[in-house]
């Protein structure tokens, strides 16, 4: 689902089971990044191996198995690679473990779903009604959340590449898109499953080229 989300808005090089379900993709997207995806097996071999080609990684676990993520995470912390956890098959009365749980930074849940599966055994990339995806992605781009009055002085003055505002709705995150753009500055807006706000207005410094693949 991430993968198929991710393509949909900028360009991406999938590698690993992912490439079954979603085609690569070469939009520019309004952030104009490039992305590499690898999804890994379980264990930790192939992490390992492919280490120098990651920047992040994303341990999936299920709530009962979250046991076995600091292996995961003692491989990403060896090769200097940032991790965060993603949870699936989550239900209401696993809640607190989760927030008693000692590891990666949490970056989504997903609620135990049936059509997840479903959709997976039929080959197809899964759909779920009022949850977003997005916002393991804004953890890769930029995990740190700035204030609107500090995110602009942020890119001017170099003391960050790519900047997170939290907004309230998106009428809010349009707003603050135009005031980047018109500064020279890429911007997007993505959505969060937080229940205080509605999204994120994302935004970076523009780069003159791109490193190859």
């Amino acid at each position: 689902m991430l993968a198929d989300r991710l393509c949909e808005r900028t360009t991406v090089r999938l590698h690993g089971e992912a490439a079954a379900f979603v085609n690569d993709s070469d939009r520019s997207g309004r952030l104009e990044t490039r992305w590499q995806v690898f999804d890994c097996p379980p264990g930790t071999a192939e992490l390992d191996a492919r280490s120098d080609n990651l920047d992040t990684i994303f341990i999936v676990s299920t709530p009962e198995r979250l046991e076995g993520v600091s292996e995961y995470e003692n491989v990403a912390s060896e090769h200097d690679l940032d991790s965060f956890l993603i949870v699936t098959r989550f239900t209401e009365s696993e809640r607190d473990r989760l927030k008693a749980f000692d590891g990666p930074e949490l970056a989504e849940y997903f609620y135990e779903d049936e059509s997840i599966q479903a959709a997976m055994e039929a080959g197809v990339v899964p759909t779920l009604d009022d949850w977003t995806v997005e916002a393991p992605l804004m953890e890769v781009l930029q995990p740190e959340r700035t204030t609107e009055d500090k995110a602009l002085e942020a890119l001017e003055t170099g003391s960050q590449r790519i900047v997170n505002v939290e907004v309230a709705d998106q009428s809010r995150g349009r707003s603050l898109m135009s005031t980047f753009e018109d500064a020279g500055y890429r911007a997007a807006y993505f959505e969060c499953n937080c229940q205080c706000h509605s999204g994120h207005v994302l935004a970076r410094r523009p780069e003159p080229s791109h490193p190859p693949y």
